[in-house]
């Protein structure tokens, strides 16, 4: 699917393994589609997406972690917290993309 195409709709089932797969997949084309409309590049954009998406996965896992029906392990929980954390480089170069665009 190329940023260009409109994201199919989301009809997978809960437990569906390609539902999360969809989803990332429809921000990250959707989020390309805005950033372009908003004067980016198409590069540009698909690599801020790319970015978001990349810190996206795992704070969703971290959700999904802490609102189970079941109270984590601390261990677990933890795991996920790093996983964020060690992701938060790819915000940054979101960040700087945008901030080095708007200084254009």
């Amino acid at each position: 699917m190329t940023s260009r195409e409109t994201p199919t709709g989301l009809n997978s089932t809960p437990t569906d393994p390609s539902l999360e797969f969809d989803v990332f997949e429809a921000v990250r084309v959707r989020l390309v589609d805005a950033l372009t409309r908003g004067g980016y590049g198409l590069v540009e954009a698909e690599r801020i997406a790319l970015y978001v998406v990349e810190i996206s996965r795992p704070v969703s896992h971290l959700m999904k972690v802490l609102t189970g029906a079941a109270m984590p392990e601390d261990e677990e929980a933890l795991s996920a917290l790093s996983k964020v954390i060690d992701e938060a480089p790819a915000l940054e170069k979101a960040r700087r993309l945008l901030l080095k665009s708007d200084m254009d």
